[in-house]
């Protein structure tokens, strides 16, 4: 089952100062500190500790399978696409398709995280909850995570590590042609 969504989501931010890259170590490094502040999250706020961790392919799947080992609970893949194409500061079509064909889990229960690699409108979030919600049972929570948080996002994750408003090439992506990139720092603190 293939569900789309269409919004009108603030555009990105890019001020095209620079091609951010996120480099593996780094990348790993962030999604530790994402894991260990969902665990004190959901102590903290008093809900059920995470059950399961969902990644949205392409680019939240190597970071909720490094978050999901470290919280010792079994990662799902769900597929969603925002983007026209991967080039450097396309805008975001305004289209969410989430697809549901491959989900095998019969019913989500606790407290489920949900992971992207970037946050760029908020729309792709919003669209995977909204399409994950018949699954879940009345009490289950839902938290977002993401390396990244695109400052025109008008609804950041709950987690999240780098603000960031330039275009971003994430491990699994080659660096486009011509474009000279600044590695992201490492991570301080995750940003709730």
């Amino acid at each position: 089952m293939s569900m789309s969504t269409t919004s009108t989501a603030p555009d990105r931010v890019f001020e095209r100062h620079r091609l951010w890259q996120l480099h593996n170590s780094v990348m790993l490094q962030a999604c530790d500190l994402l894991a260990t502040a969902a665990g004190q999250l959901t102590t903290s706020a008093g809900m059920d500790t995470v059950s399961a961790v969902i990644g949205i392919a392409h680019g939240g799947t190597t970071p909720a399978h490094r978050i999901a080992a470290r919280l010792d609970v079994q990662t799902h893949i769900i597929r969603a696409s925002h983007n026209a194409t991967d080039a450097p500061y396309s805008p975001a079509t305004g289209t969410v398709t989430c697809d549901l064909d491959s989900w095998q889990l019969d019913r989500l229960t606790g407290t489920v995280l949900v992971v992207d690699d970037i946050c760029g409108t908020g729309a792709t979030f919003t669209a995977v909850l909204d399409a994950l919600r018949p699954w879940a049972e009345p009490n289950t929570r839902f938290l977002t995570c993401a390396l990244c948080r695109n400052r025109g996002a008008s609804t950041p994750p709950d987690l999240y590590c780098w603000d960031v408003a330039d275009w971003v090439v994430f491990p699994w992506e080659d660096v486009p042609a011509g474009h000279s990139t600044t590695p992201l720092p490492l991570p301080k603190q995750v940003i709730t």
